[in-house]
């Protein structure tokens, strides 16, 4: 299953391409810390 995180304010079905994908919403600081590490993380873990 397709996953994408995203900090857009939209979240329907296929607003990112795939009809069964899913969007997870986050700050753009999630956003960041998921980009890094490959997959959903707590960008508080990431901070020195």
């Amino acid at each position: 299953r397709e996953v994408c995180a995203s900090s857009s304010n939209r979240n329907f079905k296929g607003r990112q391409g795939s009809p069964t994908g899913r969007t997870l919403l986050m700050s753009p600081a999630m956003v960041a810390a998921a980009a890094v590490t490959g997959s959903v993380a707590d960008v508080r873990e990431l901070l020195p």
